[in-house]
């Protein structure tokens, strides 16, 4: 069968595939097929489990360490890709019977490492930066990100997460960066994304916050 769209994701770290996949189906309109080409198994593994999430019923060929995977779009825009995660529960108003949007519980982000986990610190910064990425890329981001310790060598530039956090940034997420961990860093001057704020300030944000994430 034609493909009408394709999407070629090789040489793409994870989640850059699924993330590109996402973005191409909320172009697409119910009905449309596409394509998309992978150079790792694990894109691969992911991008097979979203399409089954979706009801796509992918097809897949493995040819020379690829993976070619093919589906229909079973939504159109906006919808298409969107996971129950995404979608927004719904309540009838009180007064006017209308159905509105219940918001998810406002959360903070606190990194207080450069690395996500513990095992091996390279594969750890690889993480870190692809989590970053990728609540860019989600739609309940978080109202805060907080940095301290070696967190704060997040927002300094050339980190390979600042592009992220001032995507971020740009998007009202308030980036909060310890003036202590500056200090100690010698931070001073080549901060690329947030504030510069004291514990005062990140204690009052975390008590106040709904959740607090420890990724």
């Amino acid at each position: 069968m034609q493909h009408q769209h394709s999407l070629d994701a090789r040489g793409l770290l994870c989640p850059q595939p699924l993330i590109q996949t996402r973005r191409l189906l909320k172009t697409l309109q119910a009905g449309e097929r596409f394509q998309v080409i992978v150079d790792n198994d694990i894109a691969h593994l992911n991008l097979m489990s979203f399409f089954a999430d979706q009801g796509m019923n992918p097809e897949c060929v493995a040819e020379g360490g690829e993976w070619q995977i093919s589906a229909t779009c079973q939504k159109s825009g906006s919808q298409a890709g969107m996971t129950a995660s995404d979608v927004q529960a719904e309540v009838p108003s009180t007064e006017s019977g209308l159905k509105t949007p219940v918001s998810n519980t406002e959360y903070v982000v606190v990194l207080n490492s450069d690395c996500m986990g513990q095992g091996d610190d390279e594969l750890g910064s690889l993480l870190i930066k692809g989590y970053l990425n990728t609540l860019k890329e989600i739609d309940n981001r978080p109202s805060s990100i907080i940095l301290y310790n070696g967190g704060a060598r997040l927002a300094a530039k050339g980190s390979g997460a600042d592009s992220a956090l001032q995507a971020l940034e740009a998007q009202s997420v308030d980036i909060i960066v310890c003036g202590a961990c500056v200090d100690f860093f010698e931070l001073q001057g080549q901060l690329a994304a947030g504030r510069i704020s004291n514990m005062y300030d990140i204690a009052e944000k975390v008590a106040a916050a709904g959740h607090v994430v420890y990724p």
